[in-house]
């Protein structure tokens, strides 16, 4: 119980499981010694996805879908560099929606209570042995300003770090924003507390993680949704910092039908249970990692050092997932300076690709601007030039 209580609480609070500790009074004092000078140093020494946009560790050049020669300028903050990436006038082109066909969903020519250009709390009914004994469960949705029950929409998933929530995870990513300038559906859905009180996901599996099925939420989540509104369900798209990168990272594995791309962060990718990451078609994906991440390791973790929990150096995961998509090229340096490397596999299946931005001594930090450009442009860039 000791080392394992030891392994969790310097693994860093933003993504690790944490144990399920209801037995004696000893392992309570025991885990209070240790827990209180631990937290201290993480919340020193880790920023969560609540920090604000100043905190940022994380940036790096443009999408790499652009051939646009850059030419970095230090920023005041020494893990950071900015640069001046093209504009989105790629984005309105690339996020058109699909054909009719490809949206016979119920919320399509429907009026729906939902108010354009606001944020609004939502509720969905969910079965109480997959949720901890909740019947319900929540997150936060943002309609466009433009938003036409007529005009099919790509929607956004975004999600919160351990500890973290949805309105928070809102505020700091800037999504909603943006989706009024580019016209999609930004959704942000609201982990379970875990024994501590910290909002968690489940992206090991449900048999991992308090036997909370996120994989079922998510789902449940996206049929409500397009019962509500109009869905262009072939453009449904995912991204998450920390353990909402190992969602996203964990929907790309699992619901693949759905997911079109996502853009994990610093996630924890840890080993999938039921066979691991088999998805049936390829998924567009672009990864953010920092070199210096005291969290999640850009190295990774060895099994050995803790027994079934290791995390994968940066390296292995992204030439999993090209070999998942079936690249045929890659990986090709697209931008290398001082503080940032830009990788590109391509030649891919399905019209996807698989990319990847080294932050040169970036931490662990949700990345607040990403050049000269906010995260979420970037971010958008990638995940609108893709679709199922």
């Amino acid at each position: 119980m000791f080392n394992f209580l030891l392994k969790t609480l310097i693994s860093g609070r933003n993504y690790v499981k944490w144990p399920r500790c209801r037995s004696s009074a000893l392992v309570t004092i025991t885990w209070l010694a240790l827990a209180i000078p631990m937290l201290n140093a993480c919340a020193t020494n880790a920023t969560t996805t609540t920090a604000g946009p100043n905190n940022s560790e994380l940036a790096t050049g443009t999408s790499p879908k652009s051939a646009v020669t850059l030419t970095p300028n230090v920023s005041p903050h020494s893990n950071e560099i900015t640069t001046r990436p093209p504009a989105l006038s790629t984005i309105a082109f690339l996020a058109t929606s699909s054909p009719a066909g490809a949206n016979n969903q119920a919320g399509c020519g429907q009026a729906t209570p939902l108010k354009p250009a606001t944020s609004q709390n939502q509720t969905l009914a969910v079965k109480a042995a997959g949720a901890r004994g909740n019947a319900t469960r929540s997150y936060r949705l943002h309609l466009p300003s433009s938003y036409q029950p007529t005009q099919p929409q790509a929607v956004l998933l975004v999600f919160h770090g351990h500890g973290g929530n949805a309105a928070d995870m809102e505020n700091v990513s800037g999504f909603s924003s943006l989706a009024d300038q580019q016209d999609f559906i930004a959704v942000y859905p609201q982990g379970i507390a875990d024994d501590y009180g910290l909002p968690m996901w489940a992206s090991v599996g449900p048999a991992a993680d308090y036997g909370i099925d996120d994989l079922s939420f998510v789902n449940d989540l996206l049929k409500q949704l397009q019962k509500q509104v109009c869905v262009d369900g072939r453009r449904i798209y995912a991204t998450g910092f920390s353990n909402g990168g190992g969602m996203s990272h964990y929907l790309a594995c699992k619901l693949t039908e759905r997911i079109a791309a996502v853009v994990p962060i610093a996630g924890n990718y840890f080993p999938l249970p039921d066979g691991g990451c088999q998805p049936s078609r390829a998924v567009a994906l672009l990864e953010i990692h920092g070199t210096a991440d005291n969290v999640i390791s850009y190295n990774g973790r060895p099994d050995k050092d803790y027994p079934g929990w290791p995390l994968p150096a940066m390296a292995d995961y992204l030439a999993e997932w090209a070999s998942r998509n079936g690249c045929g090229k890659g990986p090709q340096t697209f931008l290398d300076t001082s503080e940032i490397k830009g990788e590109e596999w391509s030649g891919c299946r399905d019209n996807s690709t698989v990319a990847h931005y080294q932050i040169k001594g970036g931490s662990h930090s949700y990345p607040a601007a990403i050049g000269s450009r906010s995260s979420q442009e970037v971010i958008w860039t990638f995940l609108a030039s893709h679709r199922t």
